[in-house]
Formats: C-alpha cells, sequence, structure tokens
C-alpha cells in the first residue's frame, strides 16, 4: 500500500508526489452502493474499478499526470405500489376501495418501449394489496399484473398518476426508468368483478303490478341495456331476449 486518500465534495481525488513506475488504484465501496462494470465506452469516461474494486495496473512515466481513473458506483432501486378492487370501475383508487391480496406480479426488462426476455423476478401482493421490488439495479423495466380469476383490469392512465391503473393490454404497464437509488412507489393495477342485472318479463293478468302467484312469464321478448346518463337512456351496451320462462339477465 502506497497511500491512501478520500475523495472530497465533488467525488475527485488525487495522488501526487509519485515515484515513476506501475500502480494499482483500489476503491473501496462505500456502504449502499454497488460497484459499477468496468470499461464501457470512452477510458476518460468510464469506470475503471473491476474485481475487489481494483483497477488495471497503470504505468507512470516521469512527470506524467493520469487523471482517468475513474470508479461508478449505483445505489439500488424499487418499484411497487398496490393493486386495488375498483368497485365503480373507474381507473382509480376511491376512499374505501381495498387491496386485492395474492394477485402474481411479475417484473421485465424495457427495450424500446416493450418488455423483453423472461421475468427477472415475480411476487405476489400483501394483505392489503401492496407489492414491491427492490435491490434493482437503475435501469428500464416493465411491470406485469396478472389478472386473477374472474376479474378484469380498470381503465387505464385515468386522473392522478399517483392513484390510477397502470395495467394495460395483457396486464403490462409502460416503461419505467429508474435512476440510481430512485424508489418509484406509483405503479398500480385496478382490478373489478363482473356485475349483472336481470330478473323477468311476465303477463301481469290481473294488471296489478304484481307477480302474483300462477301468473307465467312471457318468452322471446327483447330487452335492451343502455347506460344511464342524468337519469335518462345513454348508449346502447346489449340486447337479449327472454327464455321460455320470461327470464333475461346481462352479465360480466
Amino acid at each position: 500500500l502506497v497511500a491512501q486518500t478520500t475523495t472530497n465534495a465533488s467525488g475527485n481525488y488525487a495522488f501526487a508526489g509519485l515515484m515513476p513506475g506501475q500502480y494499482i488504484v483500489a476503491f473501496e465501496t462505500p456502504s449502499g452502493y454497488t460497484l459499477g462494470t468496468a470499461d464501457v465506452g470512452a477510458d476518460g469516461t468510464d469506470s475503471d474499478a473491476g474485481a475487489g474494486g481494483l483497477s488495471g495496473c497503470y504505468t507512470l512515466a516521469s512527470g506524467e499526470t493520469n487523471d482517468t481513473v475513474d470508479a461508478g458506483f449505483w445505489r439500488p432501486a424499487a418499484i411497487g405500489d398496490r393493486v386495488w378492487l375498483d368497485a365503480n370501475a373507474n381507473g382509480q383508487q376511491d376512499a374505501g376501495e381495498a387491496g386485492i391480496a395474492g394477485v402474481a406480479v411479475e417484473l421485465y426488462a424495457c427495450a424500446n418501449g416493450q418488455p423483453t426476455g423472461s421475468a427477472l423476478a415475480s411476487t405476489s401482493t400483501d394483505a392489503a394489496g401492496n407489492y414491491g421490488f427492490a435491490g434493482l439495479k437503475p435501469g428500464d423495466y416493465v411491470v406485469k399484473f396478472i389478472t386473477p380469476a374472474g376479474y378484469s383490469l380498470s381503465p387505464i392512465n385515468i386522473g392522478a398518476d399517483a392513484t390510477d391503473s397502470d395495467a394495460g393490454l395483457g396486464g403490462f404497464t409502460a416503461c419505467y426508468t429508474l435512476a440510481s437509488g430512485e424508489t418509484d412507489n406509483s405503479v398500480d393495477a385496478g382490478l373489478y368483478q363482473g356485475a349483472a342485472i336481470g330478473d323477468r318479463v311476465w303477463e301481469d293478468t290481473n294488471a296489478n303490478g304484481q307477480q302474483d302467484a300462477g301468473e307465467a312469464g312471457i318468452a322471446g321478448a327483447t330487452v335492451r341495456l343502455y347506460t344511464c346518463v342524468n337519469g335518462a337512456p345513454g348508449a346502447l351496451v346489449a340486447q337479449t331476449t327472454t327464455n321460455a320462462s320470461g327470464n333475461y339477465a346481462f352479465a360480466g
């Protein structure tokens, strides 16, 4: 060991007054950091610290100054948040809407805005519907939410980003870029269960507005379902006919 120093507020360091000869620089990894990849790109701006934080061997001639011996470190990043029961399917986490436990969530690398390769990691939501992926190398990632049986994905990107649903086609999110040390806890998925409405059309033989004993259903009656806008019919959603017993239903 020839000498030891610490970096200044700008991350710079130097060893001066050295005899000409061959030297190796050893960088000690600071707490909470991980050593970056060595020898990528231009030598003047790359990281030169390899295994154990050791650089290669540098030969210094008389009077020479070599200011190219650098080390890059990164802090782990994290991504996650919540899967919730979107009771009104409006794509926003409204007050009182509970999390969904046990939903499978996968993490993928992202290239050109698309998931690439196989899943890097997988987890499932906890009792409160929360999930997270931690200890990640800075980079681009996509999250995939696996829709449980009996559920559908809520509309995507409706309203405030911190409380909206980010799961699109196939349960995949858009691409998220995580910087060193960044935690992004805004990646959510809303799920809803299909609802149903229906019952019966019958012959009200005494016109009293009640289904009395013995009053039969009417088969083949056309029934239409509309959205409701300010108390009036909006868009046509579906159409059906009653069965032999006069019953009908709109499900899903």
